[in-house]
């Protein structure tokens, strides 16, 4: 039995390990989005809305939440926002925040 609760444990390991990485990924991505939405909308003060789109994120996760929120700012600030290319942007900066990572861990290793 002791092989199969090693094996056992390994998949739990590496299922948290799998998950913690999945959650740093969106909160990275969540970071770009918020980078690239403050320079679509004309803000200047980009830290203070990463960090609102940021606690958006942490209090009401789901990029549905999150979608809503950006679409609402994009209202505010007098522009468009389709929600296909949001949602394409959004997927796009997933894809270059899980890379970011794996070079991180590349170098790092």
């Amino acid at each position: 039995m002791t092989s199969l609760d090693d094996r056992r444990r390994a998949l739990e390991d590496k299922y948290i390990l799998d998950f913690e990485r999945s959650l740093k990924v969106r909160a990275r991505r969540n970071r770009l989005l918020a980078e690239w939405v403050a320079a679509a909308i004309g803000r200047n003060d980009v830290d203070a809305y990463v960090n609102e789109v940021v606690a958006t994120a942490i209090t009401s996760p789901g990029d549905a939440n999150l979608l809503q929120k950006i679409r609402a700012d994009f209202s505010a600030a007098g522009r468009a926002a389709d929600e296909a290319l949001l949602r394409e942007k959004m997927h796009d900066l997933m894809y270059l925040a899980a890379e970011a990572m794996e070079r991180e861990d590349a170098t790092q290793s």
